[in-house]
């Protein structure tokens, strides 16, 4: 009842995805594949895109893809002119669509990869045929982005109002790539509804508690007030990109 409590949609998440979302976004996924569509570019910031490509690398094979499978690919995430100039070089090889996440749809680095994107799209297939290329997830009434998606005819996807961009994976802005990248998302909803269950059962061997008594006896006790997450497997340098934000931004924003 604090503070912050319009931003708790993710709570429940993993029990709330319906069926009919899913399938949306399989229904996206396998209109691409019939126009042969075999890149997706996916373009967000920050929390519209880490809980994606976090997952999406830790269950994919480190080198292998299988063929049937879209790649998907990141940006709007920096400005960087090599790293687009060379997306740029990826996309004109291949059969692409794009998957542009933002609320707004003013944040500069999205923003500009999208304008290079579509120009893209739309002078190699035409306007109205780019548009069956491009899918918005976006703010359900209002913003840069809801208004062109609407002028265009971009197939949409809303951003829930109550659910803050970096806890948004279980929503359209993580789904979609995930489904997209030919990932079962229905096992990944399942996997999060049950630890969701064990970390909601009250008593020390619910492993929230456990962290938090530890962390605060180091803190108290010990003077311990660093704390470091380290990846040892490569297929997890994304989680600790995610957990940054996730962790180290949400709770140092009024320090």
């Amino acid at each position: 009842s604090g503070e912050g409590n319009d931003f708790l949609g993710w709570k429940t998440l993993p029990v709330d995805t319906g069926e009919s979302l899913i399938k949306d976004c399989e229904t996206v996924r396998d209109q691409w594949k019939s126009k042969g569509v075999n890149l997706a570019v996916v373009i967000g910031i920050g929390g519209s895109y880490l809980g994606a490509r976090c997952a999406i690398e830790a269950l994919g094979h480190s080198f292998l893809r299988p063929e049937t499978a879209i790649q998907v690919v990141f940006a709007g995430n920096n400005l960087s002119e090599d790293y687009l100039a060379e997306l740029m070089d990826l996309v004109e090889t291949k059969n692409a669509a794009c998957v542009v996440i933002s609320k707004s749809g003013t944040t500069t680095e999205p923003a500009v990869a999208f304008r290079i994107v579509k120009e893209y799209l739309e002078k190699k297939y035409g306007k109205t045929a780019a548009a069956e290329r491009i899918v918005a997830i976006t703010d359900a009434k209002r913003g840069a982005l809801k208004t062109l998606s609407s002028q265009e005819g971009y197939k949409s996807f809303v951003v829930p109002d109550n659910v803050g961009g970096r806890f948004s994976v279980l929503t359209p802005v993580g789904l979609l790539p995930i489904v997209i990248a030919g990932f079962d998302v229905r096992a990944i909803l399942k996997g999060a509804a049950d630890e969701r269950a064990e970390l909601l059962r009250r008593g020390e061997e619910n492993e929230a508690v456990k962290y938090a008594a530890m962390r605060n006896l180091l803190y108290s006790k010990y003077n311990k007030k660093v704390e470091v997450l380290v990846n040892y497997n490569p297929k997890f340098t994304f989680r600790g990109e995610w957990w940054k934000q996730l962790y180290g931004e949400s709770e140092g924003k009024d320090l």
